[in-house]
């Protein structure tokens, strides 16, 4: 029940300033927005172009695969969407947000664990940085982690990181783990994520972002400061 009332409370929302106070901008701060806007787009606006490749090629087997099975057209495409969107991790980290999952903070750390060793045993991923408030224990039941994964360099090693992306996004939604993951090379992720927040290091290998992120939250602080700060205060 708690998942359909979250969609008619209004939430916070960071909205374009031309939008603050008018009537569309109060309306888009409700779930069933915030929802529609989540399934529409799935982040394909703010993906590298790879990785938005990938999601609608997703869309279209899976069309055609339900298409095959005799389903109309239009409904195999919006079928096909919504699969796209529950199985790549966007509802799930939505319904964390809008406060409807209630992860526990155990099993937040032991994901986000989890991950980290997923990560190492990765040959195309170089490093995987999360940003946001979690850094300072601030651990609340609307908090996803905000990660981004740096590819190493080559083509075939980003696209292959892309396919490492979407397996991270099904076992997330599987173990209901709130996953925000996306694929950046380093200088595009320097200009989309904020810089005033500390990153926390959830996967390093050759050194290869010190000289990124000088002040940072190795993976280890994070989780001894996780279990000081979070969990055992409960």
């Amino acid at each position: 029940m708690n998942y359909i009332k979250v969609l008619f409370k209004k939430h916070k929302k960071h909205l374009p300033k031309r939008l603050e106070g008018t009537v569309l901008g109060e309306i888009l701060k409700y779930g069933f927005a915030i929802f529609a806007s989540a399934w529409l787009f799935q982040g394909m606006l703010y993906m590298n172009w790879r990785e938005t490749l990938l999601k609608v090629f997703i869309n279209i087997v899976t069309t055609y695969l339900l298409c095959i099975a005799g389903l109309p057209l239009g409904i195999s495409l919006v079928l096909a969407h919504t699969l796209n969107f529950a199985l790549n991790g966007q509802l799930f980290a939505m319904y964390t947000h809008l406060g409807a999952t209630n992860v526990t903070s155990k099993l937040f750390l032991e994901q986000t664990i989890l991950t980290s060793k997923r990560l190492y045993n990765s040959s195309s991923i170089e490093a995987a940085i999360a940003f946001g408030s979690l850094s300072r224990g601030n651990f609340k039941s609307t908090s996803d982690i905000d990660i981004r994964f740096v590819p190493k360099k080559g083509e075939i090693n980003f696209w292959l990181a892309c396919l490492f992306a979407v397996k991270e996004r099904i076992l997330a939604f599987l173990n209901g783990y709130p996953l925000d993951l996306y694929v950046f090379d380093t200088k595009v992720l320097l200009k989309k994520m904020r810089s005033d927040e500390l990153p926390i290091i959830v996967c390093e290998k050759n050194n290869s972002m010190q000289s990124v992120y000088k002040n940072r939250l190795e993976m280890d602080e994070f989780v001894k400061m996780f279990n000081e700060k979070v969990i055992l205060r409960k």
